[in-house]
C-alpha cells in the first residue's frame, strides 16, 4: 500500500501526519520550556529562554495555521463503521475546539 503526501478517503497522507507530530512535539516542548524558564535563577538565562519560547510559539502558530489550511484543503478519511452516532456528531465539534484552542494559546 502506497502512501501519498495528501490525504485519501481511507487514510491521512504524510503531509498531515508530519504536521500533526511536529506540532505535538513543539507543543509539549513549549510546556517543558515554560516550566524551566520560570524556575531559572539567572536573569540572563531566563531572558534567553523566554526569547526561545517566543520564537517556538511563532513557529507553532505558523504550523497550526498551515495544518488548518492543509486539513480543509484535503479530503478527510471516513470514520470507521464502528463509531457511534454520538461520536460522529461530536468529532467535528471536538476538532474545531482543538484547532481554536491551538490558535488561542500561542496568541495569548
Amino acid at each position: 500500500m502506497q502512501t501519498s503526501i495528501t490525504n485519501s478517503t481511507t487514510r491521512y497522507g504524510w503531509g498531515a501526519i508530519i504536521l500533526h507530530w511536529l506540532i505535538a512535539l513543539i507543543f509539549i516542548g513549549q510546556f517543558a520550556l515554560g516550566f524551566v524558564m520560570v524556575r531559572v535563577t539567572s536573569q540572563r538565562t531566563a531572558f534567553e529562554l523566554i526569547q526561545l519560547h517566543k520564537s517556538f510559539g511563532f513557529l507553532l502558530l505558523g504550523l497550526i495555521i498551515l495544518r488548518i489550511v492543509w486539513r480543509y484543503g484535503n479530503t478527510t478519511p471516513a470514520l470507521p463503521r464502528s463509531v457511534g452516532t454520538l461520536e460522529r456528531r461530536a468529532a467535528p465539534l471536538a476538532h474545531f475546539a482543538l484547532y481554536a484552542f491551538q490558535l488561542a494559546l500561542p496568541l495569548s
